[in-house]
């Protein structure tokens, strides 16, 4: 899974989250998710993109989706206001849009990506380096 926010044009992440190896299902947990924004200081970024808007209120926009819930809670506890909006919602979020371009990107010029059986550290620097070259 991939998730991401942006800021203008100055913030900006697209980055992979890997499945949570203590879930049940195996699959993508808050936990997880809550990994990849710790590992890339959100919480810091959050504070800069605070202190330089000029608007009275800053918002993050995020769906929903079940997987959110311990996250968003994770968020609010660092203060960080949230404009919930239903999942997958184009017409209110504008990362979803930018999702199917990147899907199609990578998958034309990484088309084995999905297959890769090696750490996670190299997928990541191969992701790192897919989205530069995209």
């Amino acid at each position: 899974m991939m998730t991401g926010f942006f800021y203008g044009q100055k913030y900006g992440y697209f980055l992979p989250v890997f499945p949570d190896p203590s879930s049940a299902s195996g699959g993508i947990t808050a936990k997880s998710i809550i990994e990849v924004y710790d590992q890339y200081d959100f919480v810091d970024i959050w504070e800069d993109i605070k202190k330089e808007s000029e608007e009275e209120e800053v918002f993050l926009v995020i769906d929903n989706a079940k997987t959110y819930l311990f996250f968003m809670r994770w968020l609010r506890e660092y203060g960080i206001r949230l404009l919930e909006i239903p999942p997958y919602s184009p017409d209110l979020n504008p990362i979803e849009n930018i999702w199917s371009l990147i899907k199609d990107k990578l998958s034309k010029h990484y088309p084995d990506l999905h297959l890769m059986k090696v750490p996670e550290h190299v997928v990541k620097k191969i992701i790192e380096e897919a989205i530069t070259h995209c």
